[in-house]
């Protein structure tokens, strides 16, 4: 039988604070004791409402009801006021996007919303992930439209409640570039701890895919899924026929690209670019080829690099390094020439 998910509470209560029966059914090894007293304590009586907390001079606490119930004495344990252990909430779910969340923070101007961290699909690409506490819709309304001013790209919404992701909130977080979970669509408190759901991992990715092609805008421009922290010195690329080669990074599997997918075709003549035959030139020597004129390649040579800088994602290290000493291009990279390149007609194509 499914358990119950207790992620409700966190938005029931004001502020995310209560006694410990304000916290019944929610998961005591995830709260947190302060040092404070509530001055109210909920009624155990016909009313349903709080009890004003009284103090007597000998130490006693009595709790008195307004509508006409009965007085009740309280342990001062009972009205030790407990708050939720975020730090482990947000671990948890920081899992499901492969994020660590123990640094997350408090979002300022906006009560009870915190940045878990930034949803990291490919190397080029950050999504901002922001959870609130709360369940009123035009709060939620108002703090997606806050955070979609302040980030400017798309991002992920976390609430407690899965009855407050209603319609409306929805249409807000369309309009706004922005994509709206209930916990329990992600984490599931099972066998005393947070565990993420099988399928959060996949709903994550096929999300964020969409916003990358939206963002990378013109069709037919292609990117390979760099993982994130990926650098130069993980790729392999291999040629394996004249026009094509295959990729591979990080256990990413294998992609395949022509001249064409790295825009190293000649839209008029249909042949390569100087681009292409220099690469393939790169291959026949393994990564390192000596050049004895830089200056009638170097024009060619900041294309490529260019050109796999925006397909692999990693905008800001130069693939392809200029060493003086040996007077040759090399590849940070690893570039084969399969067995079908040879260094001799790859270094006529590049003549």
């Amino acid at each position: 039988m499914l358990q119950k998910q207790p992620w409700h509470k966190l938005s029931q209560l004001l502020g995310a604070r209560g006694v410990k029966a304000d916290w019944t059914g929610f998961p005591e090894n995830l709260l947190k004791p302060t040092n404070e007293l509530a001055e109210t304590f909920p009624c155990a009586g016909r009313c349903g409402g709080y009890m004003d907390v009284i103090k007597h001079n000998d130490g006693q606490h009595i709790g008195v009801c307004a509508s006409g119930c009965d007085k009740r004495s309280l342990q001062m344990k009972d009205l030790i006021i407990h708050y939720p252990d975020t730090t482990a909430i947000f671990s948890g779910l920081g899992q499901a996007f492969g994020i660590s969340a123990t640094s997350h923070a408090i979002i300022d101007g906006i009560p009870a919303c915190w940045q878990i961290g930034d949803y990291n699909p490919s190397a080029s690409y950050r999504f901002p992930v922001a959870t609130l506490f709360d369940a009123q819709a035009s709060r939620i309304e108002r703090a997606i439209g806050q955070l979609a001013a302040r980030y400017k790209n798309p991002f992920f919404f976390l609430l407690p409640s899965a009855s407050a992701v209603t319609q409306s909130v929805q249409d807000v977080a369309l309009r706004n570039g922005c994509k709206v979970f209930a916990y329990e669509d992600l984490i599931e408190f099972t066998n005393n701890s947070i565990h993420v759901r099988g399928m959060a991992a996949n709903m994550l990715a096929e999300i964020s895919a969409g916003w990358i092609k939206h963002i990378d805008g013109a069709p037919g421009e292609t990117r390979y899924p760099t993982p994130a922290g990926a650098k130069w010195e993980d790729f392999v690329l291999e040629f394996t026929a004249d026009e094509m080669i295959t990729v591979s990074c990080k256990g990413q599997g294998h992609k395949q690209f022509s001249a064409e997918d790295l825009q190293m075709r000649d839209k008029r003549t249909k042949k390569p670019k100087k681009a292409w035959t220099f690469l393939q030139a790169m291959a026949a020597a393994n990564g390192n080829m000596s050049v004895s004129d830089i200056d009638k390649v170097k024009k060619t040579k900041q294309e490529v690099s260019a050109n796999l800088q925006r397909v692999f994602q990693i905008p800001d290290d130069d693939p392809i390094e200029w060493s003086g000493e040996d007077t040759a291009y090399k590849a940070k990279f690893i570039v084969r020439g399969g067995e079908k390149l040879t260094l001799s007609n790859a270094r006529k194509r590049t003549a």
